[in-house]
């Protein structure tokens, strides 16, 4: 049986696949929002009922995985609450705290005795300034998830994913049933690049943490303006 530390860097490795997946598909979408080229050159006269389709399937299906990357708690799903969760278990978080610590020390092999001492007190000084750096990453990744998961925004996009993307629920209202009106949660176009946003750090403290593990974010975001760029523009 895995270890949880196992288990956690399997689902922080998932949870990383997930969001890039999430990000490309935002990738396409983002111009149709904000691209005014790209909506007068694809949305209007013959074109318009296709982009609009595209559009709204785009958004959903970003909508959706928002919610459910972020705030899923089933037991086997790889989302950010079931990674932020167990490190509120001092235990746990003590042994990722000690692997991270010592990560990069790499044992001594020298012979003359000043020169041993001097290493070993350099490898003291970097052990302690890596725990603090791991208390650092903690701490932001609390106060993160704290403000991404009682979101307004969040509590929309869930909205959507619970009643409009994943199920479609109908409503009496008006002495008549009718779909949950998306247009009226509050969300704006601008809300999805903000906790894409957000998530992104998260994963990436996650990472760190869990993993010891950074990612080329900004190689990610090169290729994806690049795919996004030569879909729309091509």
């Amino acid at each position: 049986m895995p270890t949880q530390i196992e288990k956690l860097e399997a689902y922080a490795g998932h949870l990383l696949d997930a969001f890039i997946l999430l990000r490309e598909r935002y990738a396409l979408l983002h111009p149709m929002l904000f691209d005014k080229d790209v909506v007068a050159r694809h949305g209007a006269k013959d074109r318009a009922r296709g982009f609009n389709i595209l559009m709204k399937s785009l958004f959903l299906s970003c909508a959706q995985d928002i919610a459910k990357l972020s705030m899923d708690d089933a037991e086997r799903t790889a989302s950010i609450h079931n990674l932020v969760k167990p490190l509120t278990d001092e235990r746990l978080r003590a042994e990722l705290r000690a692997r991270y610590a010592r990560w990069a020390i790499s044992p001594i092999k020298e012979g003359d005795p000043e020169v041993l001492a001097a290493l070993q007190k350099m490898q003291v000084k970097e052990h302690c300034e890596r725990g603090e750096h791991f208390d650092t990453l903690y701490c932001e990744t609390t106060e993160l998830w704290a403000k991404l998961s009682t979101a307004p925004e969040m509590k929309a996009l869930r909205t959507i994913r619970d009643k409009i993307s994943a199920h479609a629920e109908v409503r009496y209202s008006a002495d008549q049933y009718q779909f949950v009106d998306v247009s009226k949660l509050g969300l704006k176009w601008g809300d999805l690049k903000k906790m894409v946003d957000t998530m992104q750090r998260l994963v990436e403290l996650l990472g760190l943490i869990v993993r010891n593990a950074g990612f080329a974010w900004e190689m990610l975001d090169e290729q994806l303006d690049t795919a996004s760029r030569n879909f729309w523009n091509g």
